[in-house]
């Protein structure tokens, strides 16, 4: 798994539990800055579909890089690297 995956789905995970815990509140309790309305939870649930959106566009991605290479010379030693992509 690569680090942008891994970073998108703790980001999914943790605005999940948020906004899991935001609507689980009520809403007298968010009375101190909001009277009317919803409080957060519209909020967190925009919150979590958009992350899911990225996580799910992050999934359908190939798992690309780079690969280091030797380059040779002509005799057969090497003399450096060279980054070449894979997919």
């Amino acid at each position: 798994m690569s680090t942008l995956k891994k970073i998108v789905s703790t980001s999914l995970a943790a605005s999940v539990m948020l906004g899991t815990v935001a609507s689980a509140t009520p809403a007298l309790a968010w009375s101190k800055w909001h009277h009317h309305g919803y409080g957060w939870a519209p909020f967190a649930v925009g919150g979590a579909l958009a992350l899911g959106a990225v996580a799910a566009a992050a999934a359908s991605e190939p798992d690309c890089g780079y690969v280091r290479e030797p380059i040779y010379s002509r005799y057969g030693y090497v003399i450096g690297y060279r980054a070449v992509p894979t997919c």
